[in-house]
């Protein structure tokens, strides 16, 4: 079983001012505009470091030289006994307060290949070298791997409420978002316990794969114990603030023959359901309720697509009634002889979570998959076969951000 182990952590002091001022999100899902605010916020914020700016070779310098600067002048500073680090997020979602908890402790690095760390998505070459040059430069992992525990009887979610209700948070914080960030430490005999509750149970990788294969190059060429190591944050299975949303494919351009007839021609691989018209925000609604289910808009058009598969296809290959496996298969590759990544880097295929912003990026001659969320049954019951499914199949909400903790190689 994976072994996770208190550690010292880097953390932001009082000089560093509030905590809402130095989190960001993780650097895959901030844009321009936003990584821009955040700058204005804090001159400490941590997209100075998990996105630095300047050119591809002067900005991993540039993150190390701010990150010793930081330590130098007292923002950052290593505590000093080693322990593990209970988080609360607390936020509404459609109007219901919700709590989410996760442990953030270090984790012995195994392979991926059949271990009990399980990962569920594909990865590209591109951010993995983006990462490993920014952790080689600054010699500090900056972001965690978010990772969910199998806890069916809810004991590590009960440990970690229990760590909570015993001992202050030794910080809090709001960010704009809405969401109440609280972070607890625990140390000595405690702090083991926590630890071994996860180490009785396999982990999933939730978010951070190219965090984790980059974590598993700089072990190789490092070669300490310290590099052996990864910050990750581990949540219940049985969290009920665990919640995994869509993101929805558009089609910005669809080959001449097909965008005329391709209700007709997706029938080949689902079972068509006309819907009429109805607007993108409705249409992912209806997705929502048919987890391997699609709701296609075209033309005016807007068919739900149930695929046709039967009870031995799903036996053998969990990832059929995973709507983002139906996509890539019969669409990208079925229907327009194309796979999602080579698509995706041609500016063919675009991922969005906002089924409206996805509906307009399709403007007349594309097309909007609208997908439904996939539950984290599926993505167990994928992941347990042995299958790595599409790059954004999942999109676990809230992310977990940057700035929490840092921990040094």
């Amino acid at each position: 079983m994976p072994r996770l182990s208190p550690f010292p952590a880097l953390r932001y002091t009082t000089q560093a001012g509030n905590l809402e001022d130095v989190l960001a999100p993780p650097y895959d899902v901030i844009d321009s505009l936003q990584a821009a605010e955040l700058r204005l916020r804090s001159p400490y914020n941590a997209v100075r470091v998990v996105l630095p700016e300047g050119s591809s070779e002067e900005r991993y310098g540039e993150a190390a030289a701010l990150l010793a600067s930081w330590r130098k002048e007292g923002v950052l500073a290593v505590d000093t006994e080693p322990g593990v680090y209970v988080y609360r997020q607390k936020y509404d979602q459609a109007g219901a307060p919700v709590a989410r908890l996760a442990l953030f402790g270090a984790l012995d690095l195994v392979p991926l290949d059949g271990g009990d760390v399980l990962p569920h998505e594909r990865t590209h070459a591109g951010p993995k070298r983006d990462r490993l040059a920014l952790t080689l430069a600054t010699m500090t992992q900056l972001s965690p791997v978010f990772m969910a525990a199998a806890d069916p009887e809810a004991e590590l979610l009960g440990a970690l409420r229990a760590a909570t209700e015993s001992r202050d948070p030794v910080v809090r914080g709001r960010t704009p978002d809405g969401i109440h960030h609280s972070l607890w430490r625990v140390v000595g005999p405690s702090a083991l316990e926590l630890c071994a509750i996860v180490n009785r149970r396999p982990l999933l990788i939730a978010d951070g794969h190219h965090r984790y294969e980059t974590a598993l190059e700089v072990a190789r060429q490092l070669g300490t114990d310290e590099a052996e190591k990864m910050l990750v944050c581990v949540v219940s299975e049985s969290d009920p603030g665990l919640l995994i949303q869509p993101t929805h494919r558009t089609v910005t351009s669809l080959p001449a023959g097909v965008a005329e007839d391709l209700v007709k021609r997706l029938g080949t691989w689902f079972d068509v359901a006309p819907l009429g018209r109805c607007s993108p925000s409705d249409g992912a609604a209806i997705a929502a309720t048919t987890p391997s289910a699609l709701v296609v808009l075209t033309n005016g058009e807007a068919p739900a697509l149930t695929p046709r598969v039967n009870s031995d296809e799903t036996e053998d290959n969990p990832g059929a009634v995973i709507a983002a496996v139906q996509f890539d298969t019969s669409v990208m590759r079925g229907l327009l002889d194309t796979d999602a990544d080579t698509a995706a880097h041609a500016g063919i295929l675009e991922y969005h979570r906002d089924p409206e912003e996805a509906a307009q990026r399709a403007g007349s001659g594309g097309a909007v998959f609208l997908l439904p969320p996939v539950s984290l049954e599926a993505v167990w019951k994928a992941t347990t076969a042995g299958l790595r499914l599409p790059p954004k199949s999942t999109y676990f909400e809230p992310k977990m951000p940057s700035g929490l903790l840092y921990r040094s190689l």
